[in-house]
């Protein structure tokens, strides 16, 4: 099968493009690296086809969707703070650029077209499980963004007949996220100022809690999105269910890199959220999704593979 990855050079791309070959599939990926190229060699190692266009611009990306069986759609331009100092470059990527990618995918005629989401949708308080089927009001310009493409998805299947599905993800972390770019992730970034000496920054007390998702296990149900029928026109929070507050996280980094770390304490950023509790009652029935890969082994890996390749 020829299935095109878009943002497929990234943290979470590369894993799946890597998955998708191992597969047997013939693999292409589009990524503009404007975040970084160090997967690049690797997959093209493992004969990914890579081209390193922007999904923004329409007329450089359309002919690489002929022949292509079935779209990841992964590309944006993500991290909430980023879209909120360039919310024109946020829309760019994450609403023009999905709709790009709709449009070239239903004139090519994909079987199948998986976008993905976050769970940066949500928003409020969050004194309950957050399920599909919520009122969204998201807080930034990029959820605004994400909100959009899931619309534009939806409206692709209902409107033009292209069999989307939607994958809501949940804080995904693992070996591959870069900790030391801008607006980094929080377990990358924090490893990464522990093995370099740096304190690391807490924005609030420590106590707001994320459901972490190790990066592994949001590929398999992924990939297994693409290929089940019953994910068709569904919207599908991708998660593990355990919440997690980060200075436990800090505690497990201690733990494991077997060193002091300093901890700085600031102020809360506005618009983040204490809890971000995902409910993944849907994933479980329609994917029989169930996250083989705990917190404290996926730090632990993470953590191995930092050793391994950043030191």
């Amino acid at each position: 099968m020829k299935v095109l990855v878009t943002g497929g050079c990234g943290f979470i791309g590369s894993h799946l493009v890597e998955r998708l070959i191992e597969l047997g599939n013939n693999v292409v990926a589009i990524d503009n690296l404007s975040v970084s190229d160090c997967n690049v060699s690797s997959l093209k190692k493992l004969s990914a086809c890579i081209y390193p266009y922007d999904i923004s611009d329409y007329n450089s990306i359309s002919s690489l969707f002929d022949g292509v069986d079935m779209v990841f759609h992964l590309a944006a331009m993500n991290r909430a703070q980023r879209s909120i100092k360039n919310p024109l470059l946020a829309n760019a990527s994450n609403i023009t650029g999905t709709l790009n990618v709709l449009e070239a995918s239903c004139k090519a005629g994909v079987s199948k077209f998986v976008n993905i989401s976050s769970s940066s949708v949500y928003a409020g308080v969050r004194d309950r499980l957050l399920s599909e089927d919520m009122l969204l009001s998201p807080p930034h310009p990029y959820g605004v963004g994400k909100l959009a493409g899931e619309h534009y998805a939806r409206i692709y299947w209902e409107l033009y007949k292209l069999p989307t599905t939607t994958l809501r993800y949940f804080s995904v972390y693992g070996p591959r996220q870069l900790g030391d770019i801008e607006n980094a992730g929080v377990i990358a970034k924090f490893i990464h100022c522990a093995f370099s000496g740096k304190p690391l920054t807490v924005y609030g007390d420590g106590e707001q809690k994320r459901n972490f998702t190790y990066v592994s296990d949001v590929v398999d149900i992924t990939i297994k999105a693409g290929l089940v029928n019953k994910t068709i026109g569904n919207i599908i929070n991708v998660a593990n269910s355990r919440e997690v507050s980060v200075n436990y996280l800090i505690s497990i980094i201690k733990k494991f890199i077997k060193r002091d770390i300093d901890v700085e304490y600031l102020p809360r950023i506005q618009g983040d959220p204490e809890r971000n509790p995902a409910d993944i009652t849907k994933a479980k029935e329609i994917l029989e999704f169930s996250p083989k890969v705990d917190f404290e082994e996926g730090i632990q890996k993470t953590i191995e593979w930092y050793k391994e390749e950043c030191m």
